[in-house]
């Protein structure tokens, strides 16, 4: 992966600035974005700091038209961009299905599945006329099952392993992979909202290796789907909890 591009949105916190981190640490030139600039900051100064190679920009990925900009910017500024992580999301309020407002599913379906769609028409554009590339959708076990109280959240991300299996079935034949993550509970600031007595409950008798998934760990993972050691995986969401859903 050496001398390759990256380009990862919500890079400045969590799994998305583990995995900026990885690739960086793996010789890749990477382009950080997120719209929480303070935090932005320091996560490319911490790459900055370690010898790695660094972009940011601020991006509201649910705006349609700073998405296509800034990913126009980030190509006219590196000349070619080979990797796409579409990592940023929210995780929304804990609330019933019918008590869900208009406004909370609209935003979270904004941030976490309308963004993954208008970055893979941008990103698409992009790799179409350079031959190929890779690109990884960070979904989550929300996504291959229902969630009491984030019928949003898990609808959201359903949708985003459906863009991932119809992406990977109409550009594969231009060299172009799609992948996807499913991580359960991570020790990420997504999780802040879920009471200490349900994480406990997922540790202790949910999940068989009895503890929380790091974001360094979905880092590492997202890094082997873009590489080319998972040259012929394609359309696949590989999930990645721990063993909970194993039985």
């Amino acid at each position: 992966m050496k001398n390759k591009t990256a380009f990862i949105t919500g890079a400045a916190k969590g799994i998305g600035r583990a995995t900026a981190v990885a690739l960086s640490s793996s010789g890749c030139y990477v382009i950080l974005t997120d719209i929480d600039q303070e935090a932005l900051d320091q996560t490319k100064e911490y790459i900055e700091k370690k010898g790695g190679k660094v972009t940011s920009y601020i991006l509201d990925v649910s705006d349609q038209k700073q998405v296509n900009l800034v990913h126009e910017i980030a190509l006219k500024d590196h000349k070619r961009i080979d990797y796409f992580v579409n990592n940023a999301g929210i995780g929304g309020t804990l609330t019933p299905l019918h008590l869900i407002t208009t406004k909370d599913w609209s935003k979270v379906l904004g941030v976490d599945l309308d963004s993954v769609f208008y970055c893979l028409q941008a990103q698409i554009k992009i790799l179409l006329p350079q031959g190929g590339g890779s690109i990884v959708n960070v979904s989550s076990i929300a996504g291959i099952k229902g969630v009491s109280y984030g019928g949003h959240y898990s609808a959201a991300k359903h949708g985003v392993l459906g863009l991932t299996k119809t992406a990977a079935l109409e550009y594969g034949r231009h060299n172009i992979r799609v992948n996807g993550i499913c991580p359960s509970f991570l020790e990420t600031d997504i999780i802040q909202p879920i009471p200490d007595k349900v994480l406990d409950f997922v540790k202790n008798y949910r999940t068989p290796l009895k503890r929380l998934g790091k974001p360094e760990e979905a880092a590492n993972t997202i890094v082997w789907l873009l590489s080319d050691k998972a040259s012929f995986v394609n359309g696949h969401s590989l999930v990645m909890d721990g063993g909970m859903e194993a039985g």
